[in-house]
């Protein structure tokens, strides 16, 4: 973060690039678990965790539906309220730019 001239911290713009970045660590990760044969987001989770390591500013993460699209209807979501990719705890009701929408 860079200072302004009044001694706070303002807050660094994250490129497409850096958001996509991160999803596709978390994506790796979670790929190599599944080829040695282990869930690392299940025993994440199981262990009180959320699995997921990207910033919720990174992924725009707000905590209301974007119309139709929110994360209780995303593949990424791991109820009750945590999410593969955004970290920390998430609401159902919530959306974010990594919303993928569940397989029927």
């Amino acid at each position: 973060m860079s200072k302004e001239q009044n001694g706070t911290e303002k807050p660094q713009n994250l490129s497409r690039r850096d958001v996509l970045k991160g999803i596709a660590i978390t994506a790796g990760v979670v790929a190599a678990g599944a080829v040695v044969g282990v869930n690392p987001i299940g025993a994440a989770h199981a262990a009180g965790k959320c699995p997921g390591i990207t910033p919720k500013a990174s992924l725009q993460y707000q905590p209301h539906p974007k119309g139709k699209e929110q994360c209780s209807a995303c593949a990424n979501f791991i109820a009750p309220h945590c999410c593969k990719v955004v970290a920390g705890s998430v609401v159902p009701e919530g959306y974010c730019m990594a919303f993928i929408l569940k397989p029927a």
